[in-house]
Formats: structure tokens, sequence, C-alpha cells
């Protein structure tokens, strides 16, 4: 498969998920758009000419993500098509429910709701403007979002409420927008990992990981291995598909 002619834009793309999503989406030959709140996001070793790096964009604020979009818009190259969102963009703070406050839960809120809300809305109006809304039979994809949620969005996980309440919320989300956005050609899905060996869980000991949530494969999932995922949700393979969540879990019970 090649992305030659597409440019991408990857929330959360200077580590972990994202930054394996970038990679993948760099060796297809797409031009990607790399959206973190992080100062300093890495460059990929003999393919970082077609990357655009975002630094110090926080999500959660729509006049962050307005300003930055506007500004991938208008760098739009001739000939290059806007293929779609890769967003990875979240917070996980562990607490068990009683002593957890509202500024717990207000700020996984604004990070992993807000953020999806605001990311995939103006990505909506990118696409919406270049184009008109057909109305009645199905119209061919012009573009793909893809949202990171987690097995918390299908799934209750203890000692974390605040994150399986706004990964659900990303689920529904996703499955709204993909069916108030498919008149303009944008799909919509969500990829729900499970134990992903990331910076985010890096610091567990692998014997503190539940067997459960590493699955009857009983392994970390690599970030490439969601990553691949992603890559099918972006390409024609998966024209037909929108508004489903894609477990990728190891074999969850």
């Amino acid at each position: 498969m090649s992305l030659l002619g597409k440019a991408f834009i990857v929330t959360g793309g200077a580590s972990g998920i994202g930054k394996s999503t970038v990679r993948k989406l760099l060796e297809l030959s797409a031009q990607v758009h790399v959206v973190d709140v992080a100062s300093d996001i890495p460059a990929h070793a003999g393919l970082a000419g077609r990357q655009t790096n975002h630094a110090n964009v926080d999500v959660a604020s729509r006049k962050h993500v307005r300003a930055v979009f506007d500004k991938i818009a208008a760098r739009a190259q001739e000939g290059v098509q806007l293929g779609g969102l890769v967003h990875c963009a979240g917070i996980l703070r562990p607490t068990e429910a009683s002593e957890a406050g509202d500024e717990y839960l207000r700020q996984l809120w604004d990070v992993n709701v807000l953020g999806t809300w605001n990311v995939n809305t103006e990505l909506y109006r990118l696409v919406r403007a270049s184009r008109e809304s057909s109305a009645g039979a199905r119209v061919d994809a012009l573009a793909s979002i893809v949202n990171m949620g987690s097995m918390a969005s299908v799934r209750g996980i203890p000692d974390a409420p605040g994150y399986v309440a706004t990964k659900h919320a990303v689920l529904g989300l996703t499955r709204s927008f993909a069916q108030s956005w498919a008149s303009v050609g944008l799909r919509v899905n969500c990829v729900a990992p499970g134990a992903v060996n990331t910076p985010m869980i890096q610091g567990m000991a692998l014997e503190d990981v539940a067997p459960a949530y590493r699955g009857a494969l009983r392994s970390l999932i690599e970030p490439e291995e969601i990553a691949d995922t992603v890559m099918f949700l972006l390409g024609k393979g998966s024209s037909a598909i929108t508004g489903q969540v894609v477990e990728v879990n190891g074999g969850w019970p």
C-alpha cells in the first residue's frame, strides 16, 4: 500500500503509538503533520523530509487546535490530498474512585474527551470545506479519522474510573461522528488496544500488568502492531468500514 500524494495529521505523535503511526505513514510515502503537547518531537531517520512538526499544542484548547489545523490547510501542497487524522493524544491517571476528586476527572475529560471533540470537529471542518455535501447514495471516502480508544472503551477496568468513562466517551463520539459525517466522505473509526508497550505503562513490571490485560497471547502489544491496524483503517481496504471499534488486545477474555 502506498499513501503517496496524501497528508495525515497525527496527534500525540511524539511517543508511543503515535510515534509508531508517524513512522508507518512516512514509510508508506505519506506527508505527516505531527501534533503534540511536547516541545521536542523526534524526527525519523531517513524519512523526516515529509514530516512537519507542530509542538506545544494542547488538544484540549480549541484555539490551539484550530490554529494548527488552519496552518496545515494553508501549507497544503498542490496535488496532495488531506487523507485524514489519527488521534492518539490521551492520558491515563489510575486512581481508586473513593480517592479521586473533581480535578482528577476534569484533567482526564479535558484531554481525552474535549481533545477528541476538538481535533475531530476541526478535521471535519477542513474536509467539509474541500467538497460540498452529497445526499443520497454513498460517496467515495475522502478522508478517514482513527481515534485511539482503549479496551477501557468497551470494558470496565478497576482503579481507573475516569479513564474508563472518558474512553467510553471517545467511542461514543466516534460512532456519532461516523453517522453524521459520512455524507462528506469522512469515515470515523476507533482502535481499542489492550496493554501496549509504551511509556504509559513501561514503568510497571510485567508481572504487575494483570494477565487478563495481556490477553491470551500473554505478552504486551508493541505499538507497531497498533499502527498496522491504523494503516488498514486509513487505506482503501477499509472503505466500507465506519463507526466501528477494532479491538487489538492479544485475546482478552
